[in-house]
């Protein structure tokens, strides 16, 4: 979770990692990374397990946007290009990526260009692998759009999810400008969720990676087996947050990852989401949470005084 209204930096307000599986893990964060010399650093980096590296991007997509690249530019800057390579599976490779362009040194900027990338044998596409992130594991994925238009308004929604060969969610990606107000929802629909829920566990419900009011019926393309307290509990509390920031007139553009892949029911749900102002296309606001697929879940919503200070401050 990040402090919206805090001014220390997110990876300094973040928790410790959990010693319970890997009390190894607990050292390497954000944080540690940033503030460990070149030599600590590289060693720090070479010594990630997996396990390690899921935990660690759990942070890393915590941070807002503007951190999550700050601290990669300087780990470009203090590591070589092995260990940078290694850290695409906790950041990604486009910001790896782009961090190395922007703050490594000519010697290790050629060393990462020359590395292989998907070969299927190396360590990162094994770690990649192992978090459910490899190549194989988007074989037969398709893409399904659709776009959404609010007849009161004019407005339009616009959804673009990722479905496995099963047709079962994976990723989505949507920017919501507006919200459906009174919608009912079809018998197709509640027999989708119905179905969705069908393949979790015991207190599952059929919950939609976006709400209703922001897509209406679409089926199960938008629905996951999800843990009935986490659903109607910080996921809704997730979503009010979403629909508050179009009621003041922003754009709030969403992207989330189911995890593991090519599964019925994910264990994990990462959202990335950014609120931009489309009076001149800046950034008012961005935010990264990851939950756990079952009951306990929180979330911390902006509160509707927050979210004008932000939006007046531009």
């Amino acid at each position: 979770m990040t402090d919206p209204i805090s001014s220390r930096p997110a990876f300094e307000r973040l928790p410790p990692l959990d010693r319970s599986t890997d009390s190894s893990a607990a050292a390497v964060t954000p944080q540690a990374l940033r503030d460990a010399d070149p030599a600590q650093a590289r060693a720090a980096t070479d010594a990630l397990t997996p396990p390690q590296l899921d935990r660690l991007r759990d942070q890393v997509d915590a941070l807002p946007l503007a951190d999550r690249d700050t601290l990669a530019q300087d780990l470009a800057g203090k590591l070589d290009a092995p260990q940078l390579q290694k850290l695409e599976a906790a950041f990604g490779h486009d910001t790896i990526a782009s961090a190395v362009e922007r703050s490594s040194g000519p010697q290790v900027r050629d060393a990462y260009a020359a590395l292989p990338q998907g070969d299927g044998d190396g360590l990162v596409d094994k770690l990649k692998q192992w978090l459910g992130l490899s190549p194989s594991s988007q074989d037969d994925t398709r893409e399904i759009s659709a776009s959404v238009v609010n007849p009161d308004s004019g407005e339009v929604n616009d959804a673009v999810w990722t479905v496995d060969s099963e047709g079962r969610p994976i990723h989505a990606e949507g920017t919501l400008r507006t919200v459906f107000s009174k919608l009912e929802r079809s018998d197709a629909e509640t027999d989708a969720q119905g179905a969705a829920a069908d393949r979790g566990i015991e207190g599952d419900q059929g919950g939609h990676v976006f709400g209703h009011r922001f897509v209406t019926d679409q089926g199960l393309k938008n629905l996951f087996p999800q843990n009935g307290n986490f659903n109607m509990g910080a996921y809704k509390t997730l979503e009010n947050e979403w629909a508050a920031w179009v009621d003041k007139g922003m754009d709030v553009q969403i992207s989330v990852d189911l995890a593991p892949r090519n599964v019925d029911r994910p264990d994990r749900v990462r959202i990335s989401y950014e609120v931009i102002d489309p009076s001149d296309g800046s950034r008012v606001y961005d935010q990264r949470v990851s939950f756990d697929n079952r009951a306990g879940q929180h979330y911390d919503r902006v509160d509707g005084s927050q979210m004008d200070d932000m939006i007046a401050a531009g």
